[in-house]
């Protein structure tokens, strides 16, 4: 509550809240009561997550933009508690080493490693006011390495190791910050990987000792978890929600 007595809302800033994991947890945070705003570039989809999500609120916001990340931590007002911070927005890409170009480089590590320090920069003062929590989503590229992955593992194993440094830092905040690492997920990026490089769901399920990829709500529902005051004593950690993958 405020200084007068008023009720605030307990909310959650996702990145990628549109779609997929982001829009998974969100899904399972609103089960909670809690309320979230969806960041986002496309704004059709973010209306159509608005329509889906309770207590949601699209905000349009390309977090590869430094100034628009702050714009909309501007935006923000006081009448909520800003309890989480989750950065899901990333993307996808395999490409041998020797074929990758300064541009694809350039494009993963803006989005899936500078985006989410953009994000959370930006909102720093916020979550130390208010206590929050952060989760970044990583991938199990980031605890293993993948073929035709290198770039894309290293943007992710910047992720968790971004996590583990900046949990020691905002331990004196109060703040605790973890990172998810999902393996493939039922989502909107899968059916952009499958299109792109092949394969079906089926021979991918068939690298998990689960016999199966995952279900988004399966994700999101160990994100909202570790943001909730379930997983208070929890920080600096880099959990795999793999069905085994990562364990062979």
């Amino acid at each position: 509550m405020d200084h007068q007595g008023v009720e605030l809302k307990k909310t959650a800033l996702i990145s990628g809240g549109t779609s997929g994991i982001g829009m998974a947890a969100a899904r399972s945070l609103s089960y909670e009561g809690w309320h979230t705003l969806l960041l986002g570039r496309d704004k059709t989809r973010g209306q159509a997550a608005e329509k889906q999500i309770l207590n949601s609120r699209f905000i349009s916001c390309d977090v590869t933009n430094a100034d628009q990340c702050r714009a909309v931590a501007a935006s923000v007002g006081k009448d909520c508690v800003l309890a989480a911070v989750i950065t899901a927005a990333g993307i996808y890409r395999e490409n041998l080493l020797e074929n990758v170009s300064d541009e694809e480089m350039d494009r993963m590590f803006r989005v899936n490693v500078y985006g989410m320090i953009y994000l959370i920069r930006a909102f720093w003062h916020r979550l130390k006011r208010d206590r929050g929590s952060v989760l970044t989503i990583a991938s199990d590229a980031a605890l293993q390495g993948n073929t035709q992955c290198s770039i894309y593992g290293a943007t992710k194993g910047a992720v968790a190791g971004f996590t583990r440094s900046l949990a020691l830092e905002a331990a004196v905040y109060g703040i605790r910050v973890n990172c998810l690492c999902p393996g493939d997920t039922e989502t909107n990026l899968l059916d952009e990987q499958i299109r792109r490089y092949g394969g079906t769901r089926g021979e991918m399920g068939r690298h998990y000792p689960l016999g199966r990829i995952a279900a988004a709500d399966e994700i999101g529902n160990v994100a909202a978890f570790l943001v909730s005051d379930r997983a208070s004593f929890m920080t600096g950690t880099v959990i795999p929600v793999d069905g085994g993958l990562t364990d062979w």
